[in-house]
């Protein structure tokens, strides 16, 4: 695409989202459609705008397959920002259904309705499996932000599901506390939604892909309600599926207090 041609597009995008009032006041980036080399901090801050947003309350089901069991679990899940997220199980086998993780900046814990009293974790465990599952503690209360911990680069164009996608190159920052040592993405260049994600660990190996689909217009965005995480470790596999979510909207700031968390609710 010659620069004329990627500014008058670039413009379009600019043009859209003024005529779009939802999308105005988000404050989200436009979409750079076909862009050869767009803005890639902007691109990637408008994907984190896209999964996360100022606040969000949802309702998933997390499916969990390995060779030799199967199980699903209900959530209600609340989150602030990154700073603040709180996960309830609805439905889940007997000693789960009730239990929730409460993340207030860099401390976690979890309430335990069984034994009745609140558990204190190691910020460590944000990177520790969630209950069995392929999705870690991170992934759940949404931890990391990609703006914020990672620099991004664009390696190429790629085809995926029949369509070009940039390849974005996301290394951590140095000071930046994640769990991953480089993580690859794939973000479709007609509509800038997320495509698949690589996590490669510290020592350059992949541990895991992540794929979005089932996307559905909530606002100005299309959310992907579905995400599939499968591992290094072949016949394992774990998809959330949001049946209900809603963004930036008015959260009590005690729903992310200790007092609430020890009262069980």
């Amino acid at each position: 695409m010659t620069r004329a041609a990627a500014i008058l597009v670039t413009s379009l995008a600019l043009v859209l989202a003024a005529g779009d009032p939802a999308l105005a006041q988000s404050g989200v980036p436009p979409c750079p459609t076909g862009v050869e080399k767009p803005d890639v901090p902007l691109l990637i801050k408008r994907i984190d705008q896209l999964l996360g947003g100022r606040s969000s309350v949802g309702v998933m089901t997390m499916a969990i397959t390995t060779p030799s069991w199967s199980r699903s679990v209900s959530m209600k899940v609340w989150s602030q920002g990154k700073e603040y997220a709180l996960v309830r199980v609805l439905e889940g086998g007997p000693r789960e259904t009730g239990m929730m993780t409460l993340k207030r900046e860099k401390q976690l814990w979890n309430w335990l309705p069984q034994a009745g009293r609140v558990m204190k974790l190691p910020s460590s465990m944000l990177g520790d499996s969630w209950m069995g599952s392929d999705f870690t503690n991170d992934d759940l209360l949404k931890g990391n932000s990609l703006t914020d911990d990672f620099d991004a680069t664009i390696s190429g164009i790629e085809k995926a599901d029949g369509h070009d996608s940039w390849h974005v190159v996301l290394d951590p920052k140095p000071t930046a506390a994640v769990v991953w040592g480089r993580i690859e993405m794939l973000i479709d260049r007609t509509s800038c939604l997320p495509v698949s994600q690589l996590f490669f660990d510290e020592d350059g190996k992949l541990a895991r892909q992540m794929s979005f689909s089932d996307f559905r217009q909530i606002g100005w965005r299309q959310f992907p309600a579905k995400m599939t995480v499968v591992p290094a470790e072949k016949g394992r596999q774990t998809s959330i599926l949001y049946s209900d979510i809603q963004f930036d909207v008015d959260i009590p700031a005690d729903t992310f207090s200790l007092q609430r968390l020890r009262q069980g609710r």
